[in-house]
């Protein structure tokens, strides 16, 4: 219950969510003659959109999730019993998709797979499950990885697919179980960096010898331009996902599961 309630109303205290709620409210109190309060409310979902949208904003929100931990290239990474690979970046291939497409977080499988090339461990972990009626397909996202792991040149005896989670605490669960049945310890975690301090603490409180693997760097140095100084969209999603962790920390923390 709490997976399928946490999918449903965590949108709501993201920016673009509570914006809404404002609205609601402020077109309920104009119904009912309440013009003063109905104008604040109303400026104040617009203000929302505007701060979050900002890439000023975005940038520290999300670049304070993204620098803690040290990213290593993956011939200096150490050897480990097994690279753990973290969902949460394909789409299935529903018509008219003719193969699995892939999100912008993408670079978690392509961060995996060269480890794996470099030798850093004899097995590649996919873990991802899927919520079928959500995504319209039945095909857990451990499979998909796989066919682009695949694709990637990593063969299917060297991959281990935990093909059930459905979020990042059921992901350390499910792999811890997977692991111990195989007699692995330690592994590479692989997600990316925005989502690597939940996701280690989520793994490391199932029991795993978790070392972060951090990948798919938002965050970097750039020249400054007017256009930056410009809300926009791309900042309003950084700004969604950095708000997105932080609360996943907070009730993560609270339910014992980091």
């Amino acid at each position: 219950m709490f997976v399928y309630l946490s999918k449903l109303l965590a949108p709501l205290v993201y920016p673009m969510g509570l914006s809404f709620c404002l609205w609601v409210a402020a077109a309920a109190l104009r119904w009912r003659s309440q013009r003063q309060w109905s104008e604040r409310l109303g400026w104040g979902g617009a203000g929302l959109i505007i701060l979050f949208s900002t890439p000023a904003v975005s940038n520290v929100l999300l670049g304070s999730l993204e620098n803690d931990y040290e990213l290593v290239a993956p011939a200096r990474a150490p050897r480990v019993d097994a690279i753990v690979v973290l969902g949460g970046v394909t789409a299935a291939p529903i018509p008219p998709r003719v193969h699995v497409e892939v999100h912008d977080s993408f670079d978690r499988l392509l961060h995996g797979a060269r480890l794996w090339k470099a030798g850093r461990a004899p097995w590649l972990v996919l873990s991802g499950g899927v919520i079928s009626y959500l995504v319209g397909s039945d095909l857990p996202e451990a499979e998909r990885l796989a066919a682009l792991a695949a694709e990637l040149g990593v063969p299917r005896e060297a991959l281990l697919l935990e093909p059930s989670s459905r979020n990042t605490r059921e992901n350390a669960v499910h792999t811890a179980r997977l692991l111990r049945e195989r007699g692995l310890e330690r592994v590479l975690l692989v997600t990316s960096a925005s989502h690597m301090r939940r996701a280690h603490g989520a793994f490391t409180r199932a029991g795993v010898a978790a070392i972060a693997s951090p990948t798919d760097i938002q965050v970097v140095p750039r020249p400054f331009t007017l256009a930056r100084a410009l809300p926009d969209v791309e900042s309003l999603r950084a700004s969604t996902r950095a708000i997105k962790e932080y609360v996943g920390l907070v009730v993560y923390w609270l339910r014992g599961w980091v």
